[in-house]
């Protein structure tokens, strides 16, 4: 004799069916809220305190320091940096590197601004710049031409009426309007309970004046 089935049978596999349907639209959305969450848009990062010093012989080393803010402006999610560097660049085509002087938190809490001091060194060589670069001035140390850089000289060569020297970091007789970009790279690893794979993330400062220290804090847009 047939058996006839039991509607409660036939409802419980109708609520196994929407249950696992529901299941997988929970794990869609909290697997998509962990993906918003850890953008790399909530991090951002602005220039502050650009200055530039030289030593006493006003020649042959100068040093250009700024302030990089890392701004951590998630709400949950920290921020780990593997890898920060920076480039000041004076010209479209010629740039040194700038180094990191400051040691980052192995992780930074979420709504943190982090200050990472940071400076380059007149006389760094830019191989790309000055790879077949020959010169016998003041500038040349040892005997390998360094990278000029001096965003003031660029000034100069923009204005060719400006009434100034070219000696290095010397401070009040030369054209201090020409600004500078600063290119920022950063390798880094979001956390919100569990650790995303690692991202790259880059940000260009434009509008950077290292002589007379006007127009900070420079905000760096994400490229």
């Amino acid at each position: 004799m047939a058996t006839i089935p039991s509607p409660c049978s036939s409802w419980s596999a109708k609520q196994y069916i929407l249950a696992a349907l529901l299941g997988v639209l929970v794990a869609i959305a909290f697997v998509a809220a962990i993906s918003i969450s850890l953008a790399p848009a909530y991090i951002s990062f602005s220039i502050a305190n650009a200055t530039m010093s030289g030593d006493d012989n006003g020649y042959y080393q100068c040093y250009y320091n700024f302030t990089l803010v890392a701004n951590n402006t998630s709400r949950r999610t920290e921020v780990s940096y593997g890898s920060l560097s920076t480039q000041i660049w004076y010209s479209p085509a010629a740039w040194i590197p700038a180094e990191v002087n400051t040691m980052l938190p192995e992780w930074q809490p979420p709504r943190n601004a982090t200050d990472v001091a940071i400076g380059a060194e007149y006389g760094q060589y830019n191989e790309a710049a000055n790879a077949t670069a020959n010169t016998t001035d003041h500038r040349q140390l040892g005997t390998v031409e360094k990278s000029v850089f001096d965003c003031r000289r660029v000034a100069l060569e923009a204005n060719a009426t400006a009434n100034a020297t070219v000696d290095d970091c010397q401070l009040g007789t030369v054209e201090k309007s020409v600004d500078c970009r600063v290119v920022v790279e950063a390798k880094v690893w979001f956390k919100y309970g569990l650790t995303t794979r690692p991202y790259t993330v880059t940000a260009s400062c434009w509008h950077v004046n290292f002589f007379n220290g006007t127009g900070v804090p420079v905000t760096c847009v994400s490229s």
